[in-house]
């Protein structure tokens, strides 16, 4: 149930920048995505609270992240902050849980989760170096199969001039379609990402955290 939670907010996301009827603004649907993600992540953090009592800091660091790129996003009409905001916040997420086994007697994760769990230490160290290094993997291929490729199709399509949505653009009617289709089409692999992506790869560190855990979990 958390984990649908957990990811709400990203395929909300998704079906609104693949929906044009959900877009608020005419020709882009990465804004009126990011708008929709912003009202989901308000309303994941309110359900959290309803049901634990408590804010969960990683949700609020996410919203404040979330904000910020996506803000500016909008106001300099550039799609590259969104995108270089995945990135940045599991680099962040990354040397938090790093860091953490060396700050106090306990990693972040076995404060978190060890009144659930009794784990040896060195399983915690492990666990924690595996997701640490996890999301650095999912930073990293962000930046490197989706960010930087954006970051040139958008220049070479939009050069110095003004830049618009490309979401809702017929390219086919535009003076330079084949830069106006490759600048799109990044953008679109971006967003699939985002989703399957990122879920796929979480969902891949779930499963060895499980097949780690097993041996030191009671059947009960």
């Amino acid at each position: 149930m958390k984990f649908l939670l957990d990811f709400f907010p990203i395929a909300l996301f998704f079906i609104v920048y693949k929906n044009k009827t959900l877009h608020f603004y005419q020709q882009e649907g990465l804004y009126s995505a990011i708008i929709a993600m912003s009202v989901a992540v308000l309303l994941q953090i309110a359900i959290t609270r309803i049901r634990s009592g408590k804010f969960e800091k990683a949700q609020i660091v996410g919203l404040a992240f979330l904000l910020g790129f996506g803000g500016l996003t909008i106001y300099i009409d550039n799609p590259i902050f969104i995108m270089w905001k995945v990135s940045v916040l599991y680099i962040v997420f990354a040397l938090v849980l790093i860091a953490s086994l060396w700050i106090g007697n306990k990693s972040l994760l076995q404060r978190m989760l060890g009144k659930e769990m009794h784990l040896p230490n060195i399983i915690w160290t492990r666990i924690t170096w595996l997701w640490g290094l996890g999301f650095i993997g999912i930073a990293i291929i962000n930046a490197y199969y989706y960010v930087l490729p954006s970051i040139q199709a958008n220049a070479n399509f939009f050069g110095d001039g003004e830049r618009f949505g490309l979401s809702g653009l017929n390219c086919l009617e535009n003076s330079k379609p084949n830069l106006c289709l490759l600048a799109q089409q990044a953008e679109e692999s971006w967003v699939d990402f985002k989703l399957f992506g990122t879920m796929g790869l979480t969902l891949v560190l779930i499963l060895i955290t499980v097949a780690m855990i097993s041996k030191h979990i009671k059947d009960k």
